[in-house]
């Protein structure tokens, strides 16, 4: 197994990572510390031995992607404007892309979402220098990539069964026309049921937690900052998908300069 040991350094803009790669002989995970400040935890370990040579070249081609775009997000993220708005579009396209390649590179190599996440932290250790995105920090900031891994799975799965059910409609539909001669039937009055309020969906206490600090005014939805919140959790909560974070960024310019500064106290906008 594999084990991961680094060092931090930080300055005023950049977060510097290093690695040595220590041989164990149990699968380990590495305690989350605190050096100057900044948490760094580890995922759950897998056996990189096991995995094909080809699968594991898959897997970190994709990894040099995701990376790349983490670059770029970062970038967009200290610049303000329509510079840093258009660059933080395709930047966060490019890992949404990135980051499914590199789901199915796991699947392919049997690895759980969970363990192809771990996987890229690691290779965000090994390989990433210069300053990293909140979006790969969770909210005790700790390296973890789970929930951004998560969202992007949970949105593509989404977006593939609503397209599979538009297939299945169309399909329906030119069975109807074939057996009734492509002549279409009038509408039939039907009587129309009363509406029933719809019921709450049960969430995880974690995500309930934030759903449960929301305030409204004038039909507007807010949330108060607390210490440890992120954009990136705001977006895991009440959208599913971290990388919606932008979302919620460019609702509330005008009390935040950066995605990456919140104040605590402050309340923003958690846009429908």
């Amino acid at each position: 197994m594999i084990q991961t040991g680094f060092c931090i350094s930080k300055n005023m803009k950049a977060v510097a990572l290093g690695f040595t790669i220590l041989a164990t002989s149990t699968p380990a995970t590495l305690n989350a510390q605190q050096t100057v400040g900044i948490f760094i935890g580890q995922q759950s370990a897998f056996d990189v031995a096991s995995v094909r040579p080809s699968t594991l070249r898959r897997l970190r081609f994709y990894s040099e992607k995701a990376r790349a775009a983490l670059a770029d997000i970062a970038k967009a993220d200290n610049l303000t404007g329509t510079t840093g708005e258009e660059l933080a579009v395709t930047s966060t396209a490019n890992l949404r892309k990135a980051i499914e390649k590199l789901i199915d590179a796991g699947i392919k190599a049997k690895l759980d979402l969970e363990q192809t996440s771990a996987f890229f932290v690691m290779d965000l250790r090994q390989n990433y220098t210069g300053q990293l995105p909140f979006i790969v920090f969770n909210e005790a900031g700790e390296l973890d990539t789970s929930q951004l891994f998560q969202g992007v799975y949970d949105a593509r799965a989404s977006i593939t069964a609503s397209e599979d059910a538009d297939y299945l409609a169309y399909v329906n539909n030119l069975g109807n026309e074939a057996v009734s001669g492509n002549t279409p039937k009038p509408e039939q009055p039907t009587e129309r049921a009363a509406a029933t309020p719809k019921e709450e969906p049960q969430r995880d206490p974690a995500i309930q937690a934030y759903w449960d600090r929301l305030t409204e005014r004038n039909g507007k939805r807010f949330i108060r900052v607390e210490q440890g919140d992120t954009l990136a959790t705001y977006a895991a909560a009440f959208y599913g998908d971290s990388l919606r974070y932008r979302k919620i960024y460019n609702a509330n310019t005008d009390v935040m300069e950066s995605p990456n500064v919140l104040t605590v106290g402050d309340a923003i906008e958690i846009p429908r």
